[in-house]
């Protein structure tokens, strides 16, 4: 397995503001530097480094891994919404070039790239992955969504996928209901012909 990707869907959003939006793709990005995270961390601790080296890989990755490109928007489709993205394996990459700069052994590093390779190689990756995403979801909110159900497939050799189903809340749908719903120049013509029909009335 070489590429992750996460498939969000709802199956109610129609129609979606920009601010809803941008606060679902924000949600990702935490979803997604979080998986990488995990994996890098667990790579760290599988290795042969010492208890200090692998602290020092730690630290140095701690900042770097929580402001990279977390992910690459594949699809965005309306009706019901479906966000696909590519998870980024900007982590790993950094990981490869902290190595050099955490262990001084020319021996210790080879093993650990040589480790790395066998790992990223490995049927293993897959499982780890999996679950990284059921610790990341497992202990994820969003503030309008419920997670309903993932599941995760092979969507060919290169690809794995973790297809997350959301839903929303009554109470949250019960808003969404009671708003005004898309502004448009409809919308304003006619409730300005109601307002102009109510104070004829009153004339």
């Amino acid at each position: 397995m070489k590429n992750l990707k996460l498939n969000f869907y709802h199956p109610d959003l129609d129609v979606i503001s920009d601010r809803t939006l941008r606060s679902l793709l924000k949600k990702i990005s935490t979803i997604a530097k979080e998986i990488q995270y995990q994996e890098v961390l667990y790579i760290i601790n599988q290795s042969q480094a010492s208890g200090p080296e692998k602290q020092s890989l730690r630290d140095r990755l701690k900042g770097p891994l929580h402001h990279n490109e977390a992910y690459y928007v594949e699809k965005i489709e309306r009706g019901s919404l479906t966000i696909t993205v590519i998870v980024s394996s900007v982590g790993v990459w950094l990981l490869q070039q902290t190595i050099g700069e955490s262990i001084k052994e020319a021996w210790l590093q080879s093993e650990m790239h040589k480790s790395l390779v066998g790992y990223l190689s490995s049927p293993r990756r897959n499982a780890v992955i999996d679950r990284n995403i059921d610790v990341v979801l497992g202990g994820m909110t969003f503030d309008n969504y419920v997670i309903e159900d993932i599941q995760k497939i092979d969507v060919d050799e290169d690809t794995h996928m973790a297809k997350i189903s959301l839903t929303t809340p009554y109470a949250v749908l019960e808003r969404i209901k009671n708003n005004s719903g898309v502004v448009t120049i409809d919308s304003i013509i006619a409730n300005s012909e109601r307002i102009i029909a109510t104070l004829d009335d009153r004339i």
